[in-house]
């Protein structure tokens, strides 16, 4: 009898040993089979004043990083050290996620703003998010855990901004916020992109390599809202490609921020004017030129 109940209990002990067993192999293979698997173009940085050994590091990192990820297949797409211009949709991977980074000096200050933005192919969208940092090497510290949690975080569209036609729907009511216009721009002849990310920041950058820091606003006028572009920090020679370069150099010492004032035609094309610098003659004098932007992605 004594027998037969010690092998009761040790039979009933046995048994929930290997219930237990049984139930953190579970848990386990859902935490190690449940995450998402990504398979990324990794198309490396886009670096405004960073000097090449600093961008090659960078640029490093972030793949390294990727690489490191559980579920992350990664291909490395870097054409050179820094990525020249921010890829075009229509030629990336249908099928894939594609990443790139731009990384950009704050105006007035020692920060920099990194962009992380993520491309879905199927899906047809960018998501984007801006993160601010008192210095460079800050960005160079993130730990992988934090890269991996943006990307996550983009891709189920709990934070960030996403830009495609149907992410971005301003009510014919009027827009209260600069969110929808989250993306990439173009529409004139000196300037390769307008990005605009979310927060009311941007960047410009002009096909004779210079870039230009923005802010982007929603204002009314007369009953309507335009949305109001302009420039942030010091104007550059290069920011006036219309003049000839001696008179621009010139004129921009002195020379107001450039704006652009644009009504909303729909969610992929703003209209309107820039008020900039023109020729006049042999010098130059304020002036507006008509402008349409198109939305790239």
């Amino acid at each position: 009898m004594k027998f037969k109940k010690a092998a009761d209990r040790f039979s009933l002990h046995f048994s929930k040993k290997i219930t237990q067993i049984i139930v953190f192999a579970v848990l386990f293979s859902t935490a190690a089979f449940g995450q998402t698997k990504y398979d990324i173009d990794y198309y490396g940085i886009m670096a405004d004043n960073v000097d090449d050994n600093m961008s090659k590091m960078t640029s490093d990192l972030y793949y390294t990083q990727l690489c490191e990820i559980n579920n992350y297949t990664v291909s490395d797409k870097r054409d050179g050290i820094k990525l020249a211009s921010i890829p075009e949709t229509q030629k990336l991977n249908a099928g894939k996620l594609t990443f790139y980074a731009v990384i950009t000096k704050a105006e007035n200050s020692n920060a920099w703003i990194s962009t992380i933005n993520i491309y879905d192919g199927i899906k047809k969208i960018t998501y984007s998010e801006s993160k601010e940092y008192d210095s460079f090497y800050k960005i160079l510290m993130e730990p992988k855990s934090t890269l991996q949690k943006t990307i996550t975080d983009l891709i189920s569209n709990s934070s960030g901004t996403a830009s495609s036609a149907a992410a971005q729907n301003p009510s014919s009511g009027g827009v209260q916020s600069t969110e929808f216009l989250s993306g990439t721009w173009s529409g004139e002849d000196s300037i390769d992109k307008i990005v605009i990310m979310r927060g009311g920041r941007g960047f410009v950058i002009f096909k004779n390599g210079a870039s230009m820091n923005i802010t982007v606003e929603i204002k009314a006028s007369g009953g309507s809202q335009n949305i109001v572009i302009t420039q942030n920090g010091k104007a550059n020679a290069s920011f006036f490609p219309e003049i000839s370069r001696e008179t621009a150099l010139k004129e921009a010492v002195n020379a107001d921020p450039i704006k652009w004032t644009l009504q909303i035609l729909d969610n992929n094309t703003l209209s309107g004017t820039k008020s900039t610098l023109i020729p006049s003659g042999d010098a130059a004098a304020k002036g507006t030129i008509n402008v349409t932007w198109k939305r790239k992605s």
